[in-house]
């Protein structure tokens, strides 16, 4: 009987088959040896779906048969009317075999969506979640397949669910660069899932995407999340030149005293450029005007590095001991001195800093600028800004 039954399917004579079943009716869900499938499904590998249309109507049919399930089948085999007259008439649309993905998913992968609209109207959950916890929504959004993804959103999927890893939908749309998706999913509401969040904001920063890493730190992501280098977002922002940025992390309360790869703090990289009102906006939230660098160096020796003369009287307002010397014993004052920076020179001495260290080698600021001062070739300092600053210290000096 079981080669006669398999004969009539594979032949697609439905009286011979029809006969059988009348006679067999147990024969309706058996697991045919030769196929390992149901007489169901060899008729529509075989493409008779008369027979296929004819076998669900007919009495004992399982519409649900546990891993040979006809719905999937229909619908994986595109069938789509079949599939239809299937949840007309009971099958159950959440069936999801183990290691395979739902039905429902299955129709939005073919976008089949007005039988996903039908699915839904009949029962089928759009947050069903397969054995690693992935969602339709999530596994669309890493797909960046913007159709699934609307049609979900409009179906009230759940955009923070998160798979077995942490992964919510935003999170795995955004690291495989799903940027239409990602902007669709932060309209509806949805944050990045907290395992990764520090990681995608400081991702979305360093790829340009602005918006999306201010709008994680505005939902309280750690603002000091940090990169390969242990630099912190202040001071990736700070060497971009982002001033906006800058502000943002301050104010979601950022470390002011962080440090860059080379341990030079935040304010070193400011006092460098100028950058004043930073300069201020970060000591006023607990930066240490006197932090130094491994090396020593302090804000107020990068300003005197670069001649940034009001800086200069910046950090001294602000408690700055301008004093401080690095490692070598340089101070501000001996930088200025050494790179002829009249005005910062005198900025110093105005502001009545030490004229007499020296450094390693026994040299005062004077004997530096002495040193470097070009000369005529009768030995005399020609008039430049070296000559300037020797004069001025040489004076100061003997007051």
């Amino acid at each position: 009987m079981n080669d006669q039954l398999i004969s009539a399917l594979k032949t697609g004579n439905k009286e011979a088959l029809m006969e059988i079943l009348q006679d067999s009716p147990e024969y309706i869900n058996t697991i045919l040896n030769e196929h390992e499938a149901t007489p169901f499904e060899v008729a529509l590998d075989y493409g008779f779906t008369a027979i296929a249309e004819m076998l669900i109507k007919l009495p004992g049919f399982d519409l649900n048969h546990t891993d040979h399930n006809p719905l999937r089948l229909a619908i994986d085999l595109g069938y789509l009317d079949i599939a239809k007259q299937l949840l007309e008439i009971g099958a159950n649309p959440n069936y999801r075999p183990q290691q395979m993905s739902s039905a429902l998913l299955l129709c939005l992968d073919n976008e089949y969506f007005d039988l996903a609209e039908l699915m839904v109207e009949k029962g089928a959950e759009v947050n069903i979640r397969n054995d690693n916890g992935w969602t339709p929504l999530i596994w669309a959004s890493m797909k960046g397949r913007v159709k699934a993804v609307e049609f979900l959103l409009k179906h009230g999927a759940a955009v923070d669910v998160c798979n077995n890893d942490g992964w919510n939908a935003v999170t795995g749309a955004y690291f495989k660069q799903r940027l239409e998706v990602v902007d669709k999913l932060l309209a509806q509401g949805a944050v990045f899932s907290a395992k990764y969040s520090e990681a995608a904001m400081l991702s979305a920063y360093q790829r340009g995407h602005i918006n999306i890493a201010k709008k994680l730190l505005a939902d309280g992501v750690n603002p000091d999340v940090e990169n390969e280098d242990k630099e912190t977002m202040l001071i990736i922002a700070i060497t971009k030149g982002d001033d906006d940025m800058l502000k943002a992390l301050v104010a979601a309360g950022a470390n002011p005293n962080a440090r860059n790869k080379d341990s030079h703090p935040a304010l070193s990289l400011l006092a460098q450029n100028g950058k004043n009102e930073f300069i201020s906006l970060l000591i006023d939230k607990g930066a240490d005007v006197n932090l130094q660098s491994k090396s020593g160096r302090t804000a107020a020796y990068w300003a005197a590095t670069y001649n940034q003369s009001s800086t200069l009287g910046l950090l001294h307002s602000k408690g700055a001991n301008l004093d401080l010397r690095n490692e070598d014993g340089w101070s501000p004052l001996m930088v200025a001195a050494d790179k002829g920076y009249f005005e910062s020179v005198t900025n110093l001495v105005q502001l009545k800093v030490n004229l007499e260290y020296r450094t390693q080698k026994g040299n005062t600021a004077q004997r530096i600028a002495q040193i470097n001062a070009p000369t005529n070739k009768y030995g005399s300092m020609t008039d430049t800004s070296f000559k300037l600053i020797v004069e001025l210290l040489k004076e100061t000096r003997q007051q």
